[in-house]
């Protein structure tokens, strides 16, 4: 939908660009926008735009210029500037000659009409609009929905699936707007099942060559599983607002489906530090199936985990502003086939792992279990990242890893609570590569002794030295350009050690047993589970 047939996407949109205007560039003394604020309070958004109006910067202050017109023909919603009730409407006026004064039928028809209009405009929810091939969504979802192909899902604010089950079909768009997102709820449930022809595919509404990571929210699934933080609350809702709880006692719940799907450019920032991700999954059971997703520039991470027991298989992670998975509060989920590829202009985690940041021995602890993993990094000269940060408490058991190219450190253990998980077998480490990782390619960890030292003295590079199953320096022989921006090749050449020490997966429906190698993708494979489906934009 063109910019001219919603006003108010239209506003939304000149207010995300006026915070990002001020992010880079600053001006009238305000040194940093709070976007959902500004969306939602009037007296705030007021103050935001009149200090805009004075700003030395010209493109600041033509927002403001636009935006204080918007304000002032009320198309934004609460208190406009100077204002203190809502504006009265105008008086009906009087009837005219012509007419019988007895009888003023049409104009009492006509307002009954109007009042309709307004009517179902404020008590339906959602509020779907269609125009040209475009549905624009705003507000709650309730019951079941579906959301076809035949067309592109604009999502206009944060849109709440409040209960029953959202189906989205293979080949599906869907674009958020600026300070979009979608929020699946407790009580409900999402179903996107897209195909590797026809991904179902969450990206920016912005125009191609334009887009960027925070163009918008991003998808947030919720469930009932257990999580070790009392009250939880998903980031980026509101503390008070009941749809954005999660958590319970269900191990085996679900959240539904997301397979073959890519999700792009997403993560804006609520509030300073505060950013949504791009997949969110807070206290989803083990009946959550989460295969053949990709998301793709990130501005914060890529996914994270809040508790839960959600499994994950053949994920792609790419470009993460900040780390490319994320959990936390007791995640206990599997993870077969799960590559992660850092950029050289931002990130810093390949995974970033914590139990419970105020109660480092909470239970149910954080203790996923992985298989066949690839963490690809360029060993960036602007930025410092390291393939995994272990702390507060966290356990987990990594086999068939390879870590490749990171300019900082293999891993970091932070923590005596997380030391400890070392010693009794919470945190373990067999069949892991490393190459390439450090300043100089061959220094695998920092010195982290006196005052860095985190971690009750221990002593990491001698520690995983002598690890068994540990292997450093070895080339893993990617056949082509591995870290490549555009067209990624993530397969090892047929010659790769990486064919060689591989633990043995589990049994079950799960796993894979045949993956007798290290890393997310079989050496030598002419064709490869990220084919087809996938895609790397820039923009």
């Amino acid at each position: 939908m063109s910019a001219e047939s919603s006003p108010r996407a239209r506003l939304v949109e000149l207010l995300w660009q006026l915070k990002q205007n001020y992010d880079r560039e600053g001006g009238g003394g305000l040194r940093f926008i709070h976007f959902n604020t500004l969306l939602n309070d009037s007296e705030y958004r007021a103050e935001v735009i009149e200090q805009a109006l004075t700003s030395d910067n010209p493109r600041i202050r033509d927002l403001g210029r636009q935006l204080k017109t918007a304000n002032r023909q009320g198309v934004l919603l609460g208190r406009q500037p100077g204002q203190t009730t809502p504006p009265r409407p105008a008086p009906a006026p009087a009837a005219t000659t012509g007419g019988d004064r007895s009888r003023p039928w049409p104009w009492l028809a006509a307002a009954a009409a109007v009042a309709a209009l307004i009517a179902a405009v404020l008590l339906y929810r959602p509020l779907m609009v269609m125009v040209a091939g475009e549905q624009v969504v705003s507000g709650t979802l309730n019951g079941d929905q579906h959301w076809g192909a035949d067309r592109t899902w604009i999502l206009d604010g944060i849109v709440y699936v409040e209960s029953g089950r959202l189906t989205i079909d293979a080949g599906a768009r869907v674009e958020g707007r600026p300070g979009s997102a979608l929020v699946v709820t407790r009580a409900a449930s999402l179903h996107a099942a897209g195909r590797a022809d026809a991904p179902v595919v969450f990206t920016s509404n912005q125009a191609d060559g334009t887009r960027q990571a925070g163009d918008w929210g991003g998808v947030v699934l919720l469930g009932d599983a257990p999580v070790n933080q009392l009250d939880a609350q998903i980031e980026g809702v509101p503390d008070n607002d009941p749809r954005g709880a999660f958590g319970g006692d269900n191990a085996n719940g679900s959240c539904g489906v997301l397979e073959y799907a890519r999700i792009e450019f997403a993560g804006f920032e609520v509030y300073a530090n505060n950013e949504l991700n791009g997949l969110t999954l807070g206290g989803c059971g083990s009946g959550t199936i989460v295969r053949h997703v990709q998301v793709h520039r990130a501005l914060d991470d890529g996914i994270e985990l809040f508790g839960g027991t959600a499994d994950l298989r053949h994920i792609l992670i790419t470009g993460a502003g900040d780390d490319s998975l994320d959990w936390d509060w007791g995640w206990r989920g599997r993870v077969q086939f799960l590559i992660a590829q850092q950029y050289s202009s931002n990130g810093d985690n390949a995974f970033e792992a914590d139990n419970n940041g105020d109660r480092h021995d909470a239970r149910p602890r954080s203790e996923p279990v992985m298989y066949n993993v690839s963490l690809i990094s360029p060993r960036s000269h602007g930025q410092h990242q390291r393939a995994m940060t272990l702390r507060e408490g966290t356990g987990g058991h990594f086999h068939n890893l390879v870590i490749s190219g990171f300019s900082g450190e293999t891993l970091d253990i932070q923590d005596a609570s997380t030391v400890v998980n070392l010693n009794d077998g919470t945190l373990t480490f067999d069949a892991v590569l490393v190459h390439n990782v450090g300043a100089r390619g061959v220094t695998w960890f920092e010195d982290e002794s006196e005052s860095g030292d985190d971690d009750a003295g221990l002593d990491e590079h001698l520690y995983f030295q002598a690890l068994p199953g540990m292997r450093f320096g070895e080339d893993p022989l990617f056949s082509r350009n591995a870290v490549d921006l555009a067209r990624p090749d993530y397969t090892p050449g047929s010659a790769s050690p990486l064919k060689n020490g591989a633990a043995t997966p589990p049994q079950g429906e799960f796993w894979d047993e045949t993956a007798l190698y290290l890393g997310a993708v079989r050496p030598g494979a002419a064709r490869v589970w990220t084919d087809g489906w996938t895609d790397f934009p820039l923009n």
